[in-house]
């Protein structure tokens, strides 16, 4: 049964944070799904993806170490892929307590349709709650306007749509969402900022998988700015 009571987010929340106050409850999977940017494909340089950082976080630092955290972007995917290409193996077959959801720039670039992202991003969340998950929706971060690229330019400026129908549909569906974008909005307003995040126009770089990392941690609660996870020594890349 698909759940629109609209105290579902309240109850993900409860139930994610008594996960994370015990260590005697048994161990949850966790996965992340989307395009290379869930991927940490290529424009990292090395430096380690938010679910990476993530895993770091709940298996080391909070000692839930049977937790298992899965990665299951691939780079190029829209909701559409999502939802029909390899969902079973992909998605289902992991049975995960939480799904974390990050979609969009390539919707925009294949597809350019807003109506029917939102047709599809609705039915991969109804489906993941039908199915028994969490579903955590996440904003898509900020990208440079480049002019002489066309799909960049499309991205640059649809983005802000997409964005709006990502946190319209966790309203209405009462789902937790990690607002990255907002937060990227906060820190880097100008384009000097922004650069620091990404690793290439569209893609954030190290820095700016750690400050994706470090808004899941705020918005589930978990965040310590003393950990390692939140702030790393010996990188170049931690944010004053």
């Amino acid at each position: 049964m698909i759940m629109n009571n609209l105290n579902c987010k309240s109850a993900d929340l409860e139930r994610i944070s008594e996960h994370f106050q015990s260590q005697n409850k048994s161990p949850w999977i966790w996965l992340f799904i989307g395009d290379s940017i869930t991927h940490g494909a290529a424009h990292t340089h090395g430096f380690r993806s938010f679910p990476e950082i993530f895993a770091e976080r709940i298996r080391w630092e909070l000692l839930l170490r049977k937790d298992l955290i899965i990665n299951s972007g691939i780079s190029g995917r829209t909701c559409f892929d999502l939802l029909n290409d390899g969902y079973d193996h992909l998605v289902r077959r992991h049975h995960a307590e939480v799904v974390f959801v990050l979609i969009g720039t390539n919707d925009i670039a294949r597809y350019n349709d807003s109506g029917l992202f939102r047709q599809y991003l609705t039915e991969l969340v109804d489906r993941l709650r039908a199915e028994g998950s969490i579903p955590i929706m996440q904003t898509c971060t900020s990208v440079l306007k480049v002019e002489d690229n066309e799909g960049y330019i499309l991205r640059y400026n649809q983005l802000p749509l997409y964005n709006s129908i990502i946190r319209e549909i966790a309203e209405e569906k009462s789902i937790i969402l990690v607002d990255h974008a907002a937060h990227w909005q906060k820190i880097a307003a100008d384009e000097l900022s922004l650069k620091r995040l990404l690793g290439e126009p569209i893609h954030p770089g190290g820095a700016g998988h750690l400050e994706m990392a470090k808004e899941i941690f705020r918005t589930l609660g978990i965040y310590d700015a003393e950990s390692n996870s939140a702030n790393p020594s010996g990188t170049p890349y931690s944010l004053l």
